[in-house]
């Protein structure tokens, strides 16, 4: 199977004198490239049975516009990472993009059974930190810049974040107490450290309403003439 050349590119991305791609990596990239490791070698082995049981509709059509036929170069840590370190993904948008692939993953939108796979995971996982950092953080670099760094084409992740608020049915607020959930899911995957509940009290995740949903799915409605 074809690998997806990212490994190669970091030259092509901005890495000033000021040092701020030099930052530490966040403790959440770890546990969570490490949790979705598990996810995939577990979805994988299941993929056939799942397919099948998903094979038409509309919300199966942009299930598969996910499906790269190409795998990553790296590890999903680097792959996690370039967002972080390039793009300055916050901590706290990897604990939003968990939540919103998880209510994929157990159908609480259209996209019952979207699961994340060799084949999906790049595509997803960009389009997943894409729309959490537009929920959780209040200035954000364009679809052009995070399409780079994910290695996509702007009219992919255009596409692509379309068909994502779709099957989530555009549900995309994460509550305070949803929010602490996850924090906690993910920190047991790491005893060593209290850090979800430093990355919890931090946050400013609820300061989005209904409004700005809805504003926000307007724009893409519009832009995608749908």
């Amino acid at each position: 199977m074809a690998s997806t050349e990212l490994a190669s590119d970091v030259y092509a991305l901005p890495c000033g004198d000021d040092g701020t791609t030099a930052l530490s990596t966040p403790v959440v990239v770890s546990v969570l490239a490490s949790l979705l490791e598990r996810h995939i070698a577990r979805n994988e082995r299941d993929q056939a049975g799942r397919r099948e049981a998903a094979a038409d509709g509309e919300a199966a059509r942009r299930a598969r516009a996910f499906d790269s036929g190409t795998v990553l170069d790296m590890s999903l840590h680097a792959f996690l990472e370039r967002f972080s370190r390039y793009a300055h993904v916050s901590p706290q948008v990897y604990v939003v993009a968990y939540a919103y692939l998880d209510r994929l993953r157990r159908g609480d939108g259209a996209g019952a059974g979207v699961r994340v796979v060799s084949v999906n995971a790049q595509r997803l996982l960009t389009t997943a930190i894409l729309v959490a950092s537009k929920f959780v953080e209040d200035r954000n670099y364009k679809n052009s810049y995070f399409a780079a760094v994910g290695g996509l084409t702007v009219a992919e992740l255009s596409s692509l974040e379309l068909d994502f608020l779709f099957l989530m049915q555009f549900r995309l607020n994460v509550s305070v107490s949803v929010f602490q959930t996850y924090c906690r899911h993910l920190e047991r995957e790491d005893r060593s450290k209290n850090w979800a509940m430093q990355l919890f009290l931090s946050t400013s995740i609820g300061k989005r309403t209904d409004a700005w949903t809805g504003n926000y799915v307007d724009c893409m409605m519009s832009l995608s003439g749908e």
